[in-house]
């Protein structure tokens, strides 16, 4: 059995997003988010749910309990798509990091 710190792990990299970005959509740190991946902390079952509507798998997924992906969600990775449609999730990715990031300079303001 998969064990979670490692299915999470390999699920973030696949979606080719970086523990800041988990974090931030988990509403956590990143050091906490890296301790999920480390397997020094688990996450709640709040923290579950969210990283399972993330990545569009079952909690069973993620917790190594099924090797089955919930086969009513369709999952796009990045490799997956060709030239033209990753170019534009990539500006269009540029283009949300600019405002959540203007978005908290203004909120430290």
């Amino acid at each position: 059995m998969v064990e979670l710190n490692k299915r999470l792990r390999e699920l973030r990299k696949a979606h080719q997003l970086t523990q800041q970005d988990v974090a931030s959509f988990l509403g956590i740190t990143e050091s906490a988010y890296g301790f999920y991946e480390q397997g020094r902390n688990e996450p709640s079952l709040r923290k579950l749910k969210q990283l399972a509507e993330i990545y569009h798998v079952s909690i069973s997924y993620l917790a190594g309990e099924t090797d089955r992906i919930n086969e009513q969600t369709q999952r796009y990775y990045f490799k997956d798509l060709d030239k033209e449609e990753q170019e534009f999730l990539e500006e269009q990715l540029k283009l949300f990091r600019k405002i959540r990031k203007n978005r908290r300079c203004s909120d430290l303001q």
